[in-house]
């Protein structure tokens, strides 16, 4: 009988925990107009950078460089370096 009494006052008491509490009451202090001044204004986002497509460079501003760099000799020492930097962290 008491495993019983004592089951029932756990299962009052789990009961009891699982209530939510009652919202704040009206008469719980507002902030007052002071404080509300006092708050830093929000962040304002950094408007985004312009770029010009134009002086991008692309494949055709390469292409001389890599005729006089890359050889039969040095192609597979060149892979190995750029596949280094491509893994780099």
């Amino acid at each position: 009988m008491n495993h019983y009494c004592a089951l029932a006052l756990m299962c009052l008491t789990l009961a009891a925990c699982d209530k939510k509490e009652a919202p704040a009451a009206a008469d719980s202090p507002k902030p007052s107009a002071a404080s509300e001044t006092t708050a830093a204004p929000p962040a304002v986002a950094a408007p985004p950078a312009v770029v010009d497509v134009a002086t991008l460079p692309v494949e055709e501003d390469f292409e001389a460089d890599a005729e006089k760099e890359l050889t039969v000799a040095n192609l597979s020492a060149k892979l190995d370096d750029l596949d280094k930097e491509i893994s780099a962290p």
